[in-house]
């Protein structure tokens, strides 16, 4: 569940009730034809067709999850960007130092969507070779979410962990400036042939930024406790969102937490990987600026600890513990969801249906369809 709290009742399927009555009304797209016009749209901006490939890819598993604040959503940012020379389109990986089980990479300014899977196979070789796997990558840009990483590593059997840090936008638990970045963390781990991973996936602040991107499309109040405005007093207003607070909001709600898993990716993501750090880095909603970030990935062998099918079973036998836990008043509909549930539903619903897009984002890509002259087909 990228980001943090969602104010909205979980409906049974998983996919929140408001949310769901806003899908309704939206357009849909198949994934496949999707795919093929964001792949297009950065061929036609110089990136390889194996890298366009790749960078579709990243946004339209975001879009798949439901996570619609990092899918198709910022392809007129990442086009913005490599327009304005942000993101060199045609920049390759070079790997700065490496053992059997370590690499450190950097990025030279590239599309990080597809440069950072990339490195992720490294690090994925790299663990079935040694048992464990970290790298390391450098002077990158936006990558996505974190997710998607994860879960390239689980897809080969692996338990990964991918990070990475941005541009400042959360205050530290006790200040009104933004500091930090929403700094997420994936984890996912296989649970079984032909099962879907395990996927946990969130921001450490107490909502990921393009929540409140979504909440000004939708013009829907945010909730007590995600964002201060300008002079650092708290708002439920989207417009007047200047900042974010850490994951736990305030320092009585333990906001000191998120502040320190955001100052710990900050650290594997910065100076671990030779790279920027909190207010040295640059804002993804600043265009025309190189964003400098770092990511952070691990991977692992699950036969270097266990017997890969006992270990999977008892994650299923956890998960599903989980699940019969008795449900508080006013969850009684749903009942208890397992981390990564609602994510699990929205991907069979898209791919059943079609992808869901709000109007203005569908209007953004009209846009960026009649200025680069390439068709887009519901």
């Amino acid at each position: 569940m990228t980001g943090a709290t969602e104010e909205a009742t979980i409906s049974a399927s998983g996919i929140a009730a408001d949310e769901r009555r806003a899908v309704d009304s939206e357009r849909r797209i198949p994934a496949a034809r999707l795919h093929q016009f964001i792949a297009a749209v950065f061929a036609h901006l110089g990136v390889s067709a194996v890298n366009a490939a790749r960078a579709a890819d990243s946004l339209v598993i975001a879009d798949l999850r439901g996570i619609t604040s990092h899918g198709v959503a910022r392809l007129g940012m990442y086009v913005a960007q490599i327009q304005t020379g942000a993101i060199d389109p045609r920049a390759t990986l070079t790997t700065i130092r490496e053992t059997p089980a370590t690499g450190v990479y950097d990025a030279d300014d590239g599309l990080a969507l597809a440069l950072a899977p990339e490195a992720m196979d490294h690090c994925i070789d790299k663990a079935l070779a040694t048992g464990i796997g970290m790298v390391t990558v450098g002077n990158s840009t936006h990558f996505g979410i974190a997710g998607s990483y994860a879960i390239q590593a689980a897809r080969r059997g692996l338990g990964a962990i991918a990070m990475t840090n941005a541009g400042p936008l959360v205050a530290p638990t006790g200040g009104r400036t933004p500091m930090l970045g929403t700094n997420p963390i994936a984890f996912a781990v296989p649970t079984g042939p032909d099962r879907p991973p395990f996927v946990f996936d969130m921001a450490s602040s107490a909502v990921a930024y393009g929540k409140i991107e979504n909440a000004r499309r939708a013009n829907k109040p945010l909730a007590l406790g995600l964002a201060l405005d300008e002079h650092g007093f708290a708002t439920t207003d989207p417009h007047m969102a200047r900042s974010l607070l850490p994951l736990g909001g305030e320092q009585a709600t333990s906001g000191y937490k998120g502040y320190g898993l955001a100052v710990l990716v900050d650290i594997l993501c910065g100076p671990l990987a030779s790279g920027l750090w909190g207010t040295h880095l640059a804002s993804v909603q600043r265009i025309g600026n190189r964003a400098g970030l770092g990511h952070a990935f691990m991977a692992w062998r699950i036969d270097a600890f266990r017997d890969p099918d006992e270990f999977a079973h008892d994650v299923r036998q956890l998960l599903d513990e989980l699940r019969a836990c008795p449900p508080a008043p006013g969850d009684d509909v749903t009942g208890v969801l397992a981390p990564g549930d609602p994510e699990l539903a929205a991907t069979r619903a898209n791919e059943a249906h079609g992808i869901a897009l709000h109007p203005t984002v569908w209007a953004d890509l009209e846009a960026i369809s009649r200025q680069l002259g390439i068709p887009l087909e519901a």
